[in-house]
């Protein structure tokens, strides 16, 4: 409604909300692919690559709480998060990780930042550019650290 366009316009191309739904989704994976591709090389240090990620997935969240709220929700048919998988693989590709436990990290640490995004979302600070830097370089840091572990 805010956008002064009726729900029949919207569902006329997007089918039913769910279709818009994955329709966000794919835009909200272009605009983090794009955000990491902006970051640095593909065959960058890991590190870099899961700081891009994190700093992709929280201005994107910050830039647009709603779109990012409403992406989190998109499933696929055997409902399974379709927006969080995709970020799952972009991960383990830009940080070369292979094999179940290295896959086990990668969606844990998607979940975290997810998590942590949302909570901070509601956080008054979240609309400082300075106090997001730092709270996405505290994700990128506990991340980090725990790499140790996997390895």
């Amino acid at each position: 409604q805010a956008t002064g366009t009726s729900k029949t316009v919207y569902y006329r191309y997007f089918h039913d909300r769910r279709g818009l739904q994955q329709a966000m989704g794919t835009w909200a994976m272009g605009v983090i692919r794009r955000s990491l591709d902006d970051a640095g090389s593909p065959d960058g240090p890991p590190r870099e690559a899961l700081g891009a990620m994190i700093a992709a997935f929280v201005d994107l969240g910050v830039r647009s709480p709603a779109v990012y709220r409403f992406c989190d929700s998109v499933v696929t048919e055997d409902g399974a998060g379709a927006f969080l998988d995709d970020v799952v693989d972009l991960l383990c590709a830009r940080m070369r990780l292979e094999g179940p436990t290295e896959r086990m990290w990668a969606r844990g640490a998607v979940g975290f930042v997810r998590s942590c995004t949302l909570d901070w979302l509601a956080d008054p600070r979240s609309a400082d550019r300075a106090q997001t830097d730092s709270f996405t370089t505290r994700l990128a840091t506990w991340l980090w650290a725990s790499r140790k572990e996997v390895a």
